[in-house]
């Protein structure tokens, strides 16, 4: 039996906050600690997803950005003769190519495969989020009524369900893998996630505790869909960041009546137990029973905008120094190399007259 194990949360896609991978960036000294081995960081666990997909260029990456992450990111868990932790949510994306792309490094080591779900609403919200990251401009309940279509014909709802069609997204990646070592939590309450992860990963939750990250404001997001209709190229995500300052909680979020979608986790729940895997919770806590609060209106919508362009002030200013500093760097870095150029003029010049 390998000594080595892999317990590797993939998804589902576009979750509306990295809860599995906040927790690990919070609790990377308390896991060495207890033996667990993180081999990537968030930022690298990122660019290693978008080098497997070959998405990089959609998010403004160069393929030498990208290009080498995930071997070393496995050479790592090799490495490592006991277990380690990963969270690449949106790699759950990737087809039977990508898939295998990415699990030959890993022959030999002991591979268990983590799916976390949030509730319908809270999917279709980090679905939507992810669209307006990508440039599109469409409204919250353009893109809920396309997404719920019995009929699923809009590419917004092709690309959803790509990644959060659970029966579909485990049939991908189980092939290789013993149906027991695929788990599904579907919990609730978001910190049970963490905590069933801890636990599948054989590893007490003793001074680990749960962080729950808030999700994105919501008004940021509609200002970040009015900056999208108004602009010719997409927001790469790095800026995106300002429009998003996740400074409020579950409460903001738009929640979606999705009793329409009850035979269908029913459906899911079937296909899971009757394959074997490992599934805590039950998927009939997905469902919300009635709608949220609606969007914030345009005063939440200004202080929001307010405050992204305060930071991108604040920002502006700072690279302004920065730039400065490099310009005085360069100049005086000129100053010597045309002194050094006279001097060594002058040396050449005593050596061809001696």
């Amino acid at each position: 039996m390998s000594r080595r194990k892999l317990i590797w949360h993939i998804g589902l896609a576009h979750s509306p906050r990295p809860l599995v991978g906040a927790n690990l960036r919070a609790h990377v000294g308390s896991l060495e600690a207890v033996g667990v081995h993180e081999p990537a960081s968030l930022e690298e666990a990122r660019l290693a997803t978008h080098e497997l997909l070959r998405t990089h260029q959609a998010v403004g990456l160069a393929r030498r950005d990208v290009e080498g992450h995930w071997a070393r990111i496995c050479d790592r868990v090799w490495a490592h003769k006991g277990v380690s932790v990963l969270s690449t949510p949106d790699l759950c994306l990737a087809d039977k190519d990508q898939i295998r792309l990415a699990l030959d490094p890993l022959i030999g080591v002991q591979v268990h495969l983590v799916v976390t779900l949030d509730s319908f609403s809270q999917q279709l919200y980090g679905g939507w989020l992810a669209e307006l990251r990508s440039g599109r401009s469409t409204g919250w309940e353009r893109y809920v009524g396309r997404v719920l279509s019995p009929t699923r014909e809009h590419r917004q709802a092709e690309r959803f369900w790509a990644g959060h069609d659970l029966p579909a997204l485990l049939s991908r990646w189980g092939w290789t893998f013993h149906a027991g070592r695929l788990h599904v939590v579907a919990e609730p309450d978001p910190a049970r996630h963490w905590l069933a992860f801890l636990d599948i990963a054989g590893v007490p939750e003793g001074g680990l505790a749960p962080i729950v990250a808030p999700y994105a404001d919501p008004a940021g997001v509609a200002v970040l869909r009015k900056v999208n209709r108004q602009t010719e190229d997409p927001i790469l995500p790095g800026t995106v960041e300002l429009l998003t300052a996740p400074d409020c909680e579950g409460a903001a979020m738009p929640v979606v009546d999705t009793r329409s979608l009850l035979p269908v986790a029913e459906e899911w729940m079937a296909a899971l137990v009757g394959a074997g895997h490992d599934l805590r919770g039950d998927l009939r806590v997905l469902i919300d029973q009635a709608e949220g609060p609606p969007l914030p209106g345009p005063r939440d919508q200004l202080g929001a905008a307010v405050d992204a362009l305060a930071e991108a002030l604040s920002e502006n200013v700072r690279l302004r120094d920065v730039v400065h500093d490099l310009e005085a760097d360069r100049d005086r870095h000129d100053r010597k190399r045309r002194k050094l150029n006279r001097s060594r003029a002058k040396l050449e010049h005593v050596a061809v007259q001696g």
